[in-house]
């Protein structure tokens, strides 16, 4: 079964900035350096479109996937404003095989309160936070009660909690381990930390070695070989290979490029005697490894 568990729903000049669309080409021809498996149905004339995932776009990027999780992230600091609304439409649209998350603004005051109105009327079903995007700090402990909601609720949290291509973004509340705390305080809150936290793959992988409802995606990381390689190989010496998890990151890759990519993860020590990373462990994060963080009933 194949499940995305990362997409986006947004659009230019609805919920994203001029500096956001700006920013995020310059990212994007970076990554085609590097990297073939990356979204662009754009050129230079109409750039400002790149990081478009307009609900056509969305259905036909995904079209071969059994379930895909879907949200719009609510970052005005950084200049996108995900409509949460729009996701709750589409979902219900598409209730066969798109289940929506929601996103909230940790400085917002009403925080707490705009996540119930998500969860128990708009029927969205997980949280996406990204504290590069929002800037937060996740360990300041003011922020402790929309996570202890997120526990009573009963619906998972997906983290960007790694490195950005956004100019006004805080390095300083990227790291990983400053989720530490929250997986302390609510032990019962699942928890997926998106791209690996990269570039802090390695903190990575000691947390959600340590933590049994902490979880990784793989998203974002095929575009950087010798970095993906690396990661993957971490996180199977710590023994948590079997925690990581498949998403696109669509706009970013769609769901064949994003798998392509896991595969070609080996290429880059091809003719070396360097271990390699499993292909039974490649389709287990395909295919399988989102059961232990994700129900669909």
């Amino acid at each position: 079964m194949l499940v995305d568990t990362h997409t986006n729903l947004f659009w230019y000049p609805d919920h994203l900035s001029d500096e956001f669309v700006d920013e995020s080409w310059a990212a994007k021809k970076a990554k085609l350096r590097l990297s073939p498996d990356v979204h662009c149905d754009v050129n230079e004339a109409g750039y400002r479109n790149n990081f478009d995932s307009r609900p056509q776009q969305l259905l036909e990027a995904t079209r071969n996937c059994d379930k895909v999780i879907v949200f719009a992230i609510q970052a005005p600091f950084i200049g996108i404003r995900g409509s949460q609304e729009s996701v709750a439409d589409f979902v219900r649209q598409h209730a066969d095989r798109y289940v929506g998350w929601c996103s909230v603004d940790p400085n917002d005051p009403a925080c707490v309160e705009q996540l119930t109105y998500y969860v128990q009327d708009l029927g969205l079903r997980g949280l996406k936070l990204g504290p590069i995007y929002q800037n937060f700090d996740p360990s300041d402990p003011k922020h402790l009660p929309l996570f202890k909601k997120a526990e009573a609720l009963g619906i998972p949290i997906i983290w960007h909690q790694g490195t950005s291509f956004v100019r006004k973004g805080p390095l300083k509340y990227s790291n990983p381990v400053l989720l530490e705390d929250i997986a302390i305080a609510c032990p019962e809150l699942r928890m997926i930390i998106a791209h690996m936290g990269h570039p802090w793959e390695t903190e990575c992988c000691v947390l959600i070695r340590k933590h049994p409802h902490l979880y990784a995606n793989t998203s974002a990381l095929h575009y950087r070989p010798l970095r993906h390689y690396q990661a993957f190989m971490t996180a199977l010496e710590y023994g948590v290979e079997h925690k990581l998890i498949f998403g696109s990151d669509f706009p970013s890759a769609t769901p064949e490029q994003a798998i392509a990519g896991l595969w070609k993860v080996n290429d880059i020590v091809e003719g070396t005697r360097f271990p390699r990373f499993p292909q039974e462990a490649l389709h287990r994060i395909i295919h399988d490894n989102w059961k232990q963080a994700i129900s669909f009933q």
